[in-house]
C-alpha cells in the first residue's frame, strides 16, 4: 500500500508531467537569452491562520525543492521559498497571489511576483496555478506560471469539521518561466 506522501506525489505527478511535455523546449536556464526553462519538484505549505470552515483572510507560506533543466541533458538543482496571500478556507483557495525567491546550486537567484491565478479543486486534489513575472535575478523579465498540486489527506467537508483547522499541504510543484 502507498503511503500518503507516495500517493500525493502519485497523484500529483501527471498533472505536473503533462504541463511539463506542453511546456516549450527548455534550454539554458542561465540568463534572459534562449527559450524557456522549466524546474519541477516538491514543496510543503502551510497557511495562517490555519484553515476552517469559512473563507478568510490567510497568509500562505512554502518551501520547494526544485530540479530546473539547464540545457540538453543538464539540470540544476534549486530551492524556492513563496510567501503569499487569499481568502481561503478548507474547500476553497480564492485568488491567491504572492512572491517567490528561489535559489539555484550556482549561487544565483531568482524573484518572481505572482499577481494573478486559477484554482480548481477535484475532490481531494487542489490544483493552483499562478501567472506573474520575473523581477529580479535569473530569468529577469520573463513571464513565470507556478503550477501545484496538491491532495487532501481526507474528504475536504471532514476537514473543516475536525477540531484542529487545516494547516499543511505537501505536493507536486512545477515553475515554467517562459519569454518577456
Amino acid at each position: 500500500m502507498l503511503a500518503r506522501r507516495g500517493l500525493s506525489v502519485a497523484l500529483c505527478s501527471p498533472a505536473l508531467t503533462g504541463s511539463f511535455l506542453a511546456s516549450s523546449p527548455a534550454s539554458a536556464a542561465g540568463g534572459n537569452s534562449g527559450t524557456a526553462f522549466v524546474c519541477t519538484g516538491k514543496e510543503n505549505g502551510s497557511s495562517t491562520p490555519g484553515l476552517g470552515l469559512l473563507p478568510r483572510p490567510t497568509r500562505l507560506e512554502a518551501d520547494a525543492r526544485y530540479t530546473c533543466s539547464g540545457g540538453p541533458g543538464r539540470t540544476i538543482p534549486a530551492t524556492g521559498h513563496f510567501v503569499g496571500s487569499a481568502n481561503a478556507s478548507c474547500v476553497a483557495v480564492n485568488s491567491p497571489t504572492g512572491r517567490e525567491k528561489i535559489r539555484y546550486a550556482d549561487g544565483r537567484r531568482s524573484v518572481i511576483d505572482y499577481t494573478s491565478s486559477t484554482v480548481v479543486r477535484l475532490s481531494t486534489v487542489t490544483l493552483v496555478i499562478l501567472n506573474g513575472t520575473v523581477t529580479e535575478g535569473r530569468g529577469k523579465g520573463r513571464t513565470a506560471r507556478r503550477t501545484v498540486a496538491t491532495l487532501a489527506t481526507r474528504v475536504p467537508a471532514a476537514d473543516c469539521l475536525l477540531p484542529a483547522p487545516v494547516n499543511h499541504a505537501a505536493g507536486g510543484v512545477q515553475l515554467d518561466v517562459g519569454p518577456a
